[in-house]
């Protein structure tokens, strides 16, 4: 039986703030399968292009950024599904107390209408429900000030200079869960 956090709908209208999507628009989070990996790279991939980075950077990353079938099996992953198309989507590593946000990519036409958010509150409570205190973000210096708005602290910093940006760092961030922050 599915816990409530398995499959979660909610409506384009009537939620508040937390999601901009057209009205009548229905958006579900639910578990990513393994013949979704194709889509779920090139969403990846997509999303990280939006920040403006080049070609030949991309294409380093290219690897990293895959994710394959293996993977959405081995791991918890959920997808965002707005209408039946998918527009985003997050994977956790999961540890004992600290779980790792290993991928939360949403599709550039709908960044900044809350579906980060509500599949980042997502992630918490899968984490919190299988034990987490608190989940780790290695992010894209584009995503600090994002995860920092809902709630995560730096931690620190690691070098990851491309082409042009010989000082650019990845935010290590922290973001504390407890069952109740995920209600």
């Amino acid at each position: 039986m599915k816990s409530a956090s398995e499959s979660a709908s909610l409506m384009g209208a009537g939620v508040g703030s937390l999601l901009r999507l057209p009205a009548g628009s229905v958006m579900q989070i639910r578990r990513a399968v393994a013949r979704e990996a194709g889509a779920l790279s090139k969403l990846a991939l997509i999303a990280k292009a939006h920040w403006g980075y080049q070609r030949a950077q991309l294409q380093v990353w290219n690897s990293s950024l895959e994710i394959t079938a293996e993977s959405i099996s081995a791991r918890p992953t959920f997808v965002a599904d707005l209408d039946g198309q998918v527009i985003g989507f997050y994977s956790l590593v999961p540890s004992l107390a600290a779980w790792e946000l290993d991928n939360l990519w949403v599709t550039p036409l709908f960044i900044r209408k809350g579906i980060g958010r509500a599949l980042l509150m997502h992630a918490a409570q899968i984490a919190a429900e299988r034990g987490a205190t608190s989940i780790l973000v290695d992010a894209d210096p584009n995503a600090e000030t994002f995860y920092v708005s809902c709630g995560a602290t730096r931690v620190g910093a690691v070098s990851a200079p491309i082409a042009g940006e010989s000082g650019r760092v990845r935010p290590q961030l922290v973001m504390s869960i407890t069952r109740s922050d995920t209600a």
